[in-house]
């Protein structure tokens, strides 16, 4: 279905989910690198929308690709930092897209081969997985190599070139394994389409669930409070000092107790509240053994329900 611009509304809301989550990581790794943030983002946006025509994986192979974008951008980042930390920017952006210029390359060249393989069968990702991930036995190489060669002693310019060498092996590599990588996706995205039809039908379930935990939290967190407020002396050890308890901050004792996390920040230090506490560890375990059990009652209901019969 195609919006009054013509664009197809699936490609809008991929193009859309990918700028979220690009953008997050651009949020992130833009103080250090804005250069690379900038060109994950754009880099992303454009494969995007050539890959939905080029490939028939659809909108869900673009998703599972922004997100590989999004660990590619994380993993240069932390490659170029450890290593090439002095190369110039320029160098530094087209040793970010040489790669994914490569990618692309390769499946623009093999997209034929690529559109059959996917015709031809069904998804098979346990039988081609070792086939798909060969492809990051040389990468892991030239990463390796890059951290044992003493790149810190060249100056900006000699750490712009080597970068610019080991991401245009990787390349290389990715126009080479183009075909696997992307029929590796493709059967990803697949997968994560399952995947998301069954998390529908747990929404119900989970909100149930949800509304339980949400229940108790209140309730324990007003407890805390009542007691504290009304008690003679201060029931918590808040940042080392003991005071009364806000319910702002007794709601988050609640959240950290009856998830069993307890970080410690804040600690009972009165037997009444450390009884209560500990009630509410007990239910938690409880509300998390029953509460899974409920969800997964439900999705094997749903299942056998969408059976043909």
């Amino acid at each position: 279905m195609a919006s009054q611009t013509g664009v197809p509304k699936n490609l809008l809301a991929t193009i859309a989910i990918t700028s979220v989550l690009l953008g997050l990581i651009a949020l992130a790794i833009g103080g250090e690198s804005p250069a690379i943030a900038v060109w994950s983002v754009a880099a992303a946006i454009i494969l995007a929308v050539a890959f939905h025509f080029l490939l028939p994986g659809g909108a869900f192979f673009t998703f599972v690709f922004s997100n590989c974008v999004g660990i590619y951008a994380c993993l240069y980042v932390f490659l170029y930092e450890a290593n090439f930390s002095r190369a110039p920017s320029a160098f530094l952006q087209a040793g970010f897209v040489l790669p994914l210029a490569g990618f692309t390359l390769g499946v623009i060249v093999r997209r034929s081969a690529i559109r059959r393989v996917v015709r031809e069968r069904h998804t098979r990702i346990d039988t081609e997985l070792i086939d798909a991930l060969l492809w990051i036995a040389p990468l892991l190489a030239v990463c390796v190599a890059s951290f044992v060669f003493p790149f810190e002693q060249f100056d900006q310019t000699e750490q712009g070139w080597a970068l610019v060498f080991s991401m245009s092996l990787i390349g290389l590599v990715a126009v080479l394994a183009s075909r696997d990588i992307a029929v590796f996706l493709i059967d990803t995205g697949i997968l994560f389409e399952d995947f998301s039809d069954n998390a529908k039908r747990l929404i119900k379930p989970a909100f149930a669930f949800f509304t339980w935990y949400s229940l108790l939290v209140i309730v324990f967190a007003c407890l805390y409070t009542i007691i504290d407020r009304y008690s003679a002396l201060s029931q918590f050890t808040i940042g080392g000092e003991t005071r009364d308890i806000t319910f702002a901050e007794a709601l988050y004792v609640s959240v950290v107790t009856l998830s069993t996390v307890g970080y410690g920040d804040i600690v009972p230090h009165t037997p009444a509240v450390r009884m209560l506490v500990a009630a509410e560890i007990f239910v938690g375990i409880l509300l998390i053994l029953f509460g899974v059990q409920a969800v997964l009652a439900a999705a094997s209901k749903n299942r056998d329900e969408s059976r043909p019969r």
